[in-house]
């Protein structure tokens, strides 16, 4: 998923991978929980592209909303953004087979795109985020209470 003349990527490149750099530790405190709760699934993070700067750095925040997709709604979430059957068939197998205890499946949002990452051998697993947001919640909440 690449926008074109996207604002917000900042020198129009892949802004994908520095914006899960930036955000992973709440990104895998929301699959930890949600494992814990659900079991396996995925992180959906909805991500705001109303943002007035014309370019953003690694300092600047970018809005977006974080929850976890147990697997058996995967699915349905993915039907109701219009996605081939192809391509949510092609999800499943990793979702079933992936390994919460070192893995994350993301599915990032910006308006109408989405695009489906798996993060895999992780310096920091999504246990070790869980622990480290508790540890440290004043620093991510209000952001992380939903």
């Amino acid at each position: 998923m690449r926008p074109s003349n996207s604002v917000w990527q900042g020198n129009f490149g892949y802004w994908q991978n520095s914006f899960i750099h930036n955000n992973l530790l709440v990104i895998g405190y929301t699959a930890w929980k949600g494992f814990q709760s659900f079991g396996q699934g995925a992180v959906l993070c909805d991500v705001d592209t109303q943002v007035t700067q014309s370019t953003i750095t690694n300092f600047d925040t970018v809005p977006f909303t974080l929850q976890f997709l147990p697997c058996d709604l995967i699915g349905f979430y993915l039907r109701s953004q219009s996605l081939s059957s192809s391509i949510i068939s092609s999800i499943f197998p990793a979702v079933a087979t992936y390994n919460p205890h070192e893995d994350i499946l993301l599915v990032l949002k910006v308006e109408s795109q989405i695009e489906v990452t798996f993060l895999h051998q992780l310096k920091i697993t999504p246990p070790d985020c869980y622990e480290q947001v508790c540890k440290r919640w004043s620093e991510f909440q209000p952001s992380l209470i939903p």
